[in-house]
């Protein structure tokens, strides 16, 4: 008795070491498949929609970018300052399931697929990408800069954790209005959170930059992923990935979380073959009683 009652209490306390080690790799794929459910009840209401429909609402997003490039609109630090006031032009604007979702972001390096929401609020931080209020809309066209923020470091998401990684030269794309538009990094530069200069709009220049803060768990920078429109060849189907795709490649790179279902896996195979034989022990017993 006391054997089992020792064997129970040490399966217990290697199942809560594991939760406990595997805790934000496990609320990330949470927060990944909650996101994966946004992304689909978009698309799906995207694909209910007639071109007509779709244009009207792409063609709201470039006047609202074209009066932004002619009013030099003041911008700031998305991470210390949150939203501004209300803005209902701003917040109709792309947001076709009036859920603040106006498209995706997609990193292939970093393997991140994430859903782009309207503004930067602590709430839409914490499951996704904000667009920052004072910049274009992520639609495309010249004399367009649209800035997308993300946290890193978070416990139950890891959204734009690795950002660091990306480097010059690299692709990402946005998937918007049943387009995808891709851009390519020209610069990487860490500033202080009040240097937004490189932020603003630049004539003729179709341009998205990714904002996270730096150094990891300091937080005290910006680190600021500049990048160009490039030509994307629709007929090149792997250079994107969907969303369930993008969660599998980032599962498979979590080794910690992979060991660990190891580790159980073994654990479950070896109570198995110990239960199996403790069966066939027990029914070779009563064979013997049996013939005695």
């Amino acid at each position: 008795m006391r054997n089992k009652i020792i064997g129970a209490f040490a399966v217990l306390l290697l199942a809560a070491g594991l939760l406990i080690f595997n805790y934000p790799t496990i609320s990330t794929l949470y927060n990944q498949l909650h996101q994966g459910t946004v992304m689909a009840e978009y698309d799906e209401n995207l694909a209910k929609m007639e071109q007509e429909e779709l244009d009207a609402y792409k063609q709201e997003a470039v006047e609202y970018n074209e009066r932004l490039a002619g009013s030099g609109a003041v911008l700031r630090d998305a991470f210390t300052q949150g939203d501004a006031d209300a803005d209902p032009e701003y917040d109709g604007i792309l947001d076709m399931e009036e859920s603040g979702v106006m498209g995706a972001i997609e990193i292939p390096g970093i393997n991140v697929y994430l859903p782009i929401y309207h503004g930067t609020s602590a709430d839409v931080l914490n499951i996704g990408v904000g667009h920052l209020k004072g910049t274009s809309f992520p639609v495309g066209g010249e004399s367009t800069h649209s800035v997308l923020t993300g946290h890193r470091g978070l416990p139950t998401a890891e959204l734009f954790t690795n950002l660091d990684q990306v480097k010059e030269g690299d692709v990402f794309y946005i998937h918007i209005l049943k387009e995808t538009l891709a851009y390519q990094v020209y610069a990487i530069e860490t500033v202080l959170p009040e240097q937004v200069d490189s932020l603003g709009i630049e004539q003729g220049r179709d341009l998205v930059t990714l904002v996270t803060c730096t150094p990891y768990g300091i937080n005290s920078h910006r680190l600021l992923i500049h990048a160009e429109r490039t030509d994307y060849d629709e007929t090149q189907g792997d250079q994107t990935k969907t969303m369930n795709e993008t969660l599998w490649q980032w599962l498979l790179s979590q080794k910690t979380f992979l060991l660990s279902v190891g580790i159980v896996l073994i654990a479950l195979i070896y109570g198995i073959i110990r239960l199996i034989r403790r069966i066939r022990n027990n029914s070779r017993k009563k064979k013997e009683e049996a013939n005695q």
